[in-house]
C-alpha cells in the first residue's frame, strides 16, 4: 500500500492555488481537474494510502454503519454497495473493498482510472481487514463526472449504501461559488443513497464524510 504524498488541503496556498486554477466556467471544471493529473506536481488531496478517519471508522467504529451486507428475509445475504467519488488512486475503494462491500471509485478522467487500476495490480493485495472473516468484495473504478448523470448505472436503481467523500467536497471547499456548489453536492449526496428503511434491508444507509456545513 502506497504511504508517500500525505496530502492535504488545509493549506490557505493550497486553497488559493486550487481556487485560481479553476476560475474557468463550471463546464470546463472537468478538464481542469484532467490537467491537475496529467502534470501530477500539484494534487494536495492525494494522501498517499487510505484516509485515516475512514481506516478508524471500517477497524474501530464499524457499529456506526452495520455490517457490509445485507440480510434478506429468506436467509440470503447481499453486499452493500459503497462509492468514492474524486477516489485518487483507489485507496479508499481498495479498503472498502478488503472489508466486504463491492466498491466504486469515481474519477474524472481515463488517466486517472489508469492509475487507480495499477494501484489495485500493484498493492491490491496489502489492503487487508481484521474486521470480517468474509471474503473480501469487489472494486470497480468508473471514469465520469459526479455532478453529471451518465456515469450512475452501475448498479440497481442507480443509489449506493455508502458513500465515503473525501475529495470532491473537500477541494470543492476552496472553489467558489461553495455554497452553491455545496447545495448541489448535498442534493446529488442524498439521491445517490438509499434513504429509507424496506422489508428487503435491515439497516439503513449512512454517509461518511469529511467535510463540514458552510459557516453562516
Amino acid at each position: 500500500m502506497a504511504t508517500a504524498n500525505k496530502g492535504s488541503l488545509s493549506s490557505d496556498d493550497d486553497r488559493s492555488r486550487l481556487s485560481t486554477h479553476f476560475n474557468v466556467p463550471e463546464s470546463s471544471h472537468p478538464h481542469r481537474w484532467a490537467q491537475l493529473w496529467d502534470a501530477g506536481d500539484f494534487l494536495p488531496w492525494d494522501r498517499g494510502g487510505p484516509n485515516p478517519a475512514l481506516e478508524d471508522l471500517l477497524n474501530q467504529k464499524k457499529g456506526l454503519i452495520g455490517d457490509c451486507f445485507v440480510e434478506r428475509k429468506d436467509g440470503s445475504r447481499t453486499r452493500k454497495t459503497a462509492l468514492v467519488p474524486g477516489c485518487g488512486r483507489g485507496y479508499d475503494v481498495l479498503l472498502l473493498a478488503s472489508h466486504g462491500y463491492e466498491a466504486y471509485g469515481l474519477e474524472i478522467s481515463d488517466k486517472v482510472v489508469e492509475k487507480c487500476l495499477a494501484e489495485k495490480k500493484t498493492n491490491g493485495h496489502t489492503y487487508t481487514s481484521n474486521a470480517h472473516s468474509d471474503s473480501a468484495g469487489t472494486s470497480t473504478f468508473l471514469k465520469g463526472d459526479f455532478f453529471a448523470s451518465e456515469w450512475n448505472n452501475v448498479v440497481s436503481g442507480g443509489t449506493f449504501d455508502l458513500i465515503y467523500d473525501y475529495t470532491v467536497s473537500n477541494t470543492y471547499v476552496a472553489l467558489p461559488p461553495f455554497e452553491a456548489v455545496f447545495a448541489l453536492w448535498q442534493k446529488l449526496i442524498d439521491s445517490l443513497l438509499v434513504l429509507l428503511r424496506s422489508e428487503s434491508w435491515n439497516e439503513t444507509s449512512v454517509v461518511a464524510k469529511d467535510v463540514a456545513a458552510p459557516d453562516h
